[in-house]
């Protein structure tokens, strides 16, 4: 899997913060003694399609225009699934059930497990779009901190398009330097929610991804990142037969990851001046300290 997926991306080695006055602060990920070095960007739909080859290649099956209608707990341990398929109904039995259905999870309301949730007030934006004349390394994501407690993350996903996250309406708004916009593919706002699900396991049942946690889009270690190491648990927990720690686990490294993002937040979305001053010296200060640099780098990583 790991090699089709690295041959499918884009190796970032370096990332570049660019703070309000236009100073930058470089990260390269290269400097680490480690064999994956470096940040691979690759769209999702070409990931899901990795995968999805793979999962059939083992013998899965996936099947499309299907949705769960109910799931029952059976004495035997089994559970029964209602899965409506073409508009049909039909049951199953299963050993198990993992709910990976994302944040509107029909598992997760069917298990009754309830989550630990808040909302940011602002809305959040996410913009794709083509840029011939982009002045930034295509082995490089940019984090560019504006003023106002404006920031945006710019990704690049291969050739000349680029992907914008941002924590304002516009997606495009607080992107410093000159460049052209050849072509916008979309430029979408959305409201961000923090959840975690209280449980992540009721019997056979699992929850795994978006339908277990939610968090702001910044970072690299959230999102799908999270969503593969909920499944790698919980798959080596069922192979070992050891699911009952599940939710013990996973449910604390959502935690962690939860907490870290928020914190990105509020560091890079700093309004007030004087504070925002303290954090760009504080960021060049780090930058030139081997130790934290190298501490910083790992933790982007996951190393």
């Amino acid at each position: 899997m790991t090699p089709l997926l690295i041959a499918e991306g884009i190796k970032i080695k370096n990332a570049e913060i660019v703070l309000d006055k236009g100073e930058s602060i470089t990260l390269d990920y290269s400097a680490l003694p480690h064999k994956y070095n470096f940040l691979l960007c690759l769209p999702q739909n070409h990931t899901e399609q990795i995968m999805q080859k793979r999962f059939e290649e083992m013998g899965g099956d996936v099947q499309y225009n299907t949705r769960l209608v109910s799931l029952t707990n059976k004495k035997d341990g089994t559970i029964e699934a209602v899965i409506e398929k073409d508009g049909k109904q039909h049951a199953e039995v299963f050993d198990a059930v993992i709910g990976a259905d994302g944040v509107n999870s029909r598992v997760r309301q069917q298990m009754g497990v309830k989550l630990e949730e808040h909302s940011y007030r602002n809305k959040w934006s996410a913009a794709e779009f083509d840029s011939k004349d982009w002045p930034h390394s295509q082995e490089e994501i940019q984090y560019f901190l504006g003023k106002g407690g404006k920031f945006a993350v710019v990704i690049p996903l291969g050739g000349s398009r680029y992907r914008s996250v941002a924590n304002t309406d516009d997606a495009m708004a607080c992107i410093s330097g000159k460049y052209t916009v050849d072509q916008l593919h979309f430029n979408n706002a959305f409201d961000v929610s923090v959840r975690n699900a209280k449980d992540y396991q009721k019997g056979n049942i699992f929850l795994a991804g978006d339908a277990a946690h939610a968090y702001p889009p910044v970072g690299v270690q959230g999102g799908m990142n999270l969503g593969i190491k909920d499944a790698s648990s919980l798959a080596r927990r069922i192979a070992e037969d050891d699911t009952k720690g599940y939710t013990r686990e996973r449910r604390a490294a959502s935690a962690v990851t939860i907490r870290e993002s928020e914190i990105v937040v509020r560091i890079a979305g700093l309004k007030n001046p004087f504070m925002t001053s303290a954090r760009d010296k504080a960021f060049n200060t780090a930058a030139g300290i081997k130790a934290i640099k190298k501490q910083i780098l790992k933790e982007s990583l996951g190393a």
